[in-house]
């Protein structure tokens, strides 16, 4: 608890009243001295129960792509019968920001959002956040320290990727989406996001009152292997480039139909469809780190699946001997 500019001032005058009160012996000034010093006794006190029984937290409402305004959910619970009024929660230099509380009722907990940006991808913590008040009359302010242990993962920065892979590109390698007449049906299963409209089953989604969509045995999907140059040496600039590069393709294509799977060194995501699997490549794109060797478990001699497009951080790294092998080559230090 410490005073504030306001209560400096305000401790002054009570010193000037009680020097004046001193000196004259006169009892109203003796009155006037009194009352200054029970609101400064009083302001102690109310600013003590006013900071007891408060617990903050802090959530991640949505999921948070480096370099895109995004928010965080702070709340704040308060424990104990009465109200406390005029909070502020300050956070760390990381999330730079400030939430106001006005008043939070007795045994409740109200929550706001803060915006966020973060420039990188990774895992962050929350840091050191302080809550402060300098309730009832600001003289004193009082700050206590919460340590919030939970964290954030920042996925990497989604960008539009049409003029990298036109849809020219791709045109080639994609096999017919439509609903093929007269193919045994294998199954009926429920939409997931990223399939295709024209698959769904009205007979079907009216009887069970949600979309389902229907599945052809014989249909063969879209597959695209994502080859991402995580090898030393490189230009960290140019690595967080490809890695971007690499999240944008994989949302693009799973959300053209794609069956979508990642290779880096030492790490593989399988094929997969849908949002759920876009976030398995997201996670493991925001922890990805550089490699001193690859040491992928897949082999590249058998008959490559699909679209194989292969994500280089420069032109001369050793991932160079997969370029035959793929059928699309990227550079990110040309981008």
């Amino acid at each position: 608890m410490k005073l504030s500019r306001e209560g400096k001032r305000f401790v002054l005058a009570t010193l000037l009243i009680a020097v004046a009160a001193f000196n004259t012996g006169n009892n109203l000034i003796y009155l006037i001295l009194s009352m200054m010093l029970s609101i400064l006794l009083l302001s102690v006190l109310l600013l003590r129960i006013n900071m007891k029984a408060l617990i903050l937290t802090i959530a991640q409402s949505q999921p948070i792509f480096a370099n895109s305004p995004s928010s965080i959910d702070v709340t704040v619970l308060n424990r104990k019968k009465l109200s406390a009024y005029s909070l502020r929660v300050s956070l760390s230099d990381k999330n730079k920001g400030t939430v106001h509380f006005p008043e939070i009722p007795g045994s409740s907990e109200i929550s706001e959002t803060v915006p966020v940006v973060y420039n990188r991808r990774g895992i962050y913590g929350y840091g050191d956040v302080f809550i402060e008040s300098g309730f009832p009359f600001i003289f004193f302010l009082k700050r206590l320290l919460c340590k919030v242990g939970n964290q954030v993962i920042v996925y990497p920065e989604i960008k539009d990727v049409a003029e990298v892979i036109p849809d020219t590109a791709m045109e080639g390698y994609a096999l017919p989406t439509g609903i093929r007449r007269g193919e045994d049906l294998s199954t009926i299963r429920e939409f997931r996001y990223g399939d295709d409209w024209r698959r769904v089953h009205w007979k079907a989604s009216a009887k069970s009152a949600k979309l389902m969509v229907a599945e052809y045995s014989s249909e063969e999907p879209r597959k695209l292997t994502l080859i991402l140059d995580n090898l030393m040496p490189y230009e960290p600039e140019s690595f967080e480039k490809a890695v971007s590069l690499a999240a944008s393709v994989s949302d693009r294509c799973l959300k053209e139909g794609f069956f979508v799977r990642l290779l880096t060194c030492k790490k593989v995501i399988p094929f997969g469809s849908g949002s759920e699997h876009l976030f398995k490549i997201l996670d493991a794109l925001a922890l990805v780190e550089g490699q001193a060797s690859w040491e992928c478990p897949l082999s590249f001699g058998e008959e490559p699946q699909g679209i194989v497009v292969l994500i280089l951080a420069s032109e001369h790294s050793r991932m160079n001997r997969l370029i035959p092998v793929s059928d699309m080559v990227i550079y990110a230090t040309n981008l």
